[in-house]
């Protein structure tokens, strides 16, 4: 991860401390709300449709957040998944109150907060943070850790057939097409294992720490990538950004909306002989 020096430290650590503390009061929620569900905290709304939902505690968790951001840094912009954008000025927070809502409102214990926050353009931290297994994996300042002890990943393995992918395709919502289908038998018959966890931001978090070699997503929006990405670009991982027509992304805060399919893999990784380079190359995934 490039370290920028154009903004100044006192301000860059200004932004991780509240960037932490609104992660937390935001886990805090969602946690609170996952051990003591009811059927009334848990009464969802569909969004895109029956696939896509929003709950109370998403609402309430998103709110926990903005509120410390408002209050520390008022002159802020924040994108968050279910607000939109609000707000003005040089700071800019891309915010995923609950990511993994499904999992959440089924009782399944594998969602998290996802917080990413620039200034001036330039990327200052990036969390994800797990409130059932109190797991905060951080960037910032080039440095990436996990409940503040910096990770150094190892590498599990350099092929397909060594490690598992983390992928969230095929996605709910529509019938996948023959080609996708045969797609995700490609996956299947390459790689070690293909797991379905159910939230994107914990899938990279897990494949920058070393916990997966590699991650492969296509439906997703900027809040539930930018803290991640910047997880991998910390712990010196390959990122694979493509937009709609399959041309490569520059990563940066600006064309976050512009990816539409995404690999992220532990360096020494051999994506290039990988079964996802070929599909990615081919438009099939």
């Amino acid at each position: 991860m490039t370290i920028h020096r154009t903004t100044p430290s006192s301000l860059r650590q200004t932004i991780t401390d509240v960037a932490r503390e609104a992660a937390l009061a935001a886990g805090a929620v969602a946690r609170k709300g996952f051990i003591e569900a009811s059927p009334e905290s848990l009464q969802t709304q569909q969004k895109a449709g029956f696939f896509d939902i929003v709950t109370v505690s998403d609402k309430a968790a998103e709110k926990a957040a903005c509120d410390i951001i408002w209050s520390r840094l008022p002159q802020s912009r924040i994108l968050s998944e279910e607000s939109g954008w609000q707000g003005e000025g040089d700071t800019t927070w891309i915010i995923d109150p609950i990511d993994g809502t499904s999992n959440f409102a089924s009782g399944l214990p594998f969602f998290c907060v996802s917080i990413a926050a620039y200034h001036a353009g330039e990327p200052v931290c990036g969390i994800v943070y797990d409130p059932i297994r109190d797991e905060i994996f951080m960037a910032s300042d080039g440095k990436l850790t996990l409940n503040g002890e910096e990770v150094k990943p190892f590498l599990r393995g350099r092929t397909d057939r060594e490690v598992e992918l983390l992928t969230n395709a095929p996605y709910e919502g529509e019938r996948p097409s023959p080609a996708a289908l045969e797609a995700y038998a490609d996956l299947v018959i390459s790689f070690r294992a293909v797991r379905r966890l159910g939230s994107c931001a914990l899938h990279l978090a897990y494949a920058a720490v070393g916990r997966a070699a590699v991650t492969y997503e296509c439906k997703f929006s900027a809040w539930d990538v930018a803290a991640g990405i910047q997880l991998v670009q910390a712990g010196a991982g390959q990122i694979i950004a493509q937009d709609s027509e399959g041309r490569p992304v520059d990563v940066s805060e600006h064309t976050l909306g512009s990816i539409k399919r995404l690999v992220v893999a532990q360096a020494g990784f051999e994506y290039q002989s990988s079964c996802l380079s070929q599909l990615m190359a081919d438009g099939n995934l």
